[in-house]
């Protein structure tokens, strides 16, 4: 009886995306232009933050650890489904669906949080680099427009992937290449401009508008924001909303049955959008702090996270709008950088969409779900029925977000992806090399003879990976500013625990009444 788990169809999907394809796939989950203005809440969690430390040792630990383990893995395992396919081979079929089904739930929340986003922030934040009155897009913070706004993007996101991946990877690389340009904008406009000339730029339009010159706005802000001390902790907890961007290098693991030369590409996409991001990330934070000042940063963070009533500047103090502040609001550069905010956001409809999809999509392959998590349409080669079952639940997640939505709050999502990726999968590197069930899995790696003193590099960028977990994990329940999602994510994290384990063996328990046992699927990798 055991044949019929052996007899699965070949998955039907298709290997469109090429190296930078997969390369541009993780930086669309960093989320373009929005992830660095995502890190620099840094600044406002963790007053004290010295980016330089920050942003090298994050990136180290990141790139030798998670970023070569994902390498390693997906290289050895180059199927789509993301940490599913791994953890189910390397450890355990109920550990890997159980911390599949917690990243599922994740891919929903983000999609419900990040598609409103083009609302609210997004529209106020492209209205502040244009030019127009902030009660132009006033509508965009109410309830009924942040739906609208969100659901309308979500529409235009399906049929675009409804095209078939081939469309989406062209979609992609002009939206994608924008955020990069306008990244690179800003550093160089940092570069070229003087503190004078911000705090001139900043005075002219707060007198117009009445509202506090730059120096004024001092004494407005507590004095850990407007005297903020270069603090090492500060420093090492900031590592946490940097891996809120840079940690989802794990996202190219869902496309990686997609991906030519998988053996190949799929390592060297971790590295490159790491190394590239990182490197983006880090200058334009230098140049922001070189135009508004190590302690303007801190304020500026400040009044963006708490919105202070005096504050009636026409635009949002982001990185983006001090940009568009420079080099003159309204004008054309202004524009292109205000629409890559937008554009940075629509982006996460792609990725999320496609990481849930595929995630459900391994799991039927495994016999782990109903039969139709597996249909490919044959002409687009895309599961057509999940992305179907994902826009109905980011419908409930959306009109939940309009109605209560806290940005901050919604952050603990953040948490189910450092419990799955940085400890389940990292434990499942370590023990890759060691499990006897998939040797011949380990023995068709590239990597299996990538060894430091004898020891298999597999199991060293595991460990690190473990170690920057930890870090991670710290920084959580160690910054003050973060105390409101810690209740949340925690009873989300074992919420999705429970349901995850429930879900294994109940399709378990009834494929053996159908004479299938599952559990030797795991043992072998799924068709192409």
């Amino acid at each position: 009886m055991s044949s019929v788990v052996f007899a699965r169809k070949a998955s039907g999907l298709t290997r469109e995306a090429s190296l930078w394809d997969a390369v541009l796939f993780a930086i669309a989950d960093f989320g373009g232009a929005v992830g660095i203005w995502y890190y620099h809440l840094a600044y406002y969690t963790f007053p004290g933050v010295i980016h330089v430390f920050t942003i090298l040792l994050g990136g180290v630990l990141l790139i030798l650890g998670p970023a070569i383990a994902f390498g390693i893995l997906a290289a050895a395992m180059p199927r789509s489904g993301g940490i599913y396919v791994y953890n189910t081979r390397t450890l355990h079929p109920a550990i890997g669906m159980t911390f599949s089904f917690l990243k599922a739930c994740g891919s929903v929340a983000w999609l419900s949080v990040l598609t409103p986003w083009i609302a609210n922030p997004g529209l106020r934040i492209f209205a502040g680099c244009v030019g127009l009155s902030p009660d132009a897009v006033a509508w965009a913070s109410e309830p009924w427009g942040i739906y609208l706004v969100a659901t309308i993007c979500v529409v235009i996101g399906y049929v675009i992937l409804i095209a078939g991946m081939r469309t989406y990877f062209r979609v992609q690389m002009a939206l994608m290449l924008w955020n990069l340009i306008a990244v690179a904008i800003c550093g160089i406009v940092f570069s070229m401009y003087s503190h004078d000339a911000f705090v001139s730029a900043w005075n002219t339009i707060a007198t117009k508008c009445g509202a506090p010159t730059w120096s004024e706005v001092f004494n407005l802000v507590p004095p850990e924001y407007s005297n903020p001390q270069p603090s090492v902790i500060s420093s090492l907890g900031a590592i946490l909303p940097l891996t809120w961007v840079v940690l989802y290098i794990a996202t190219v693991t869902f496309i990686g049955g997609e991906v030519k030369n998988p053996r190949r590409n799929l390592f060297l996409s971790f590295i490159i959008s790491a190394v590239l991001y990182l490197a983006l990330t880090l200058w334009v934070t230098i140049g922001l702090e070189r135009i508004v000042g190590y302690d303007g940063a801190h304020v500026l963070s400040y009044i963006d996270n708490e919105g202070p009533d005096w504050y009636t500047m026409p635009f949002s103090p982001m990185y983006l709008n001090i940009a568009s502040l420079l080099v003159g609001i309204g004008s054309p550069l202004s524009y292109f950088l205000g629409l890559s905010f937008l554009l940075g956001n629509f982006m996460w409809v792609f990725t999320c969409t496609i990481a849930f999809s595929r995630a459900l999509f391994a799991w039927g392959m495994d016999q782990l779900g109903p039969t139709w998590f597996t249909d490919v349409n044959p002409k687009v080669s895309q599961p057509l029925k999940l992305l179907l079952l994902m826009f109905i639940l980011s419908q409930i997640g959306i009109i939940g977000y309009a109605v209560t939505g806290k940005p901050l709050v919604s952050f603990g999502v953040e948490i189910m992806d450092i419990v799955a990726y940085l400890f389940v999968t990292m434990i499942g590197a370590i023990v890759f090399p060691y499990r006897k069930s998939i040797k011949h899995i380990w023995e068709t790696s590239p990597h299996k003879n990538w060894k430091i003193l004898g020891v298999p590099v597999a199991v060293i960028s595991g460990i690190i990976g473990i170690i920057y977990g930890i870090i991670n994990l710290w920084a959580a329940y160690y910054s003050e500013g973060l105390e409101a999602f810690r209740v949340v994510f925690s009873a989300s994290v074992l919420g999705a625990i429970i349901a995850g384990v429930a879900w294994y063996y109940i399709w378990k328990w009834y494929r053996a009444k159908q004479g299938i046992d599952v559990t030797l699927a795991f043992k072998e990798l799924a068709p192409e």
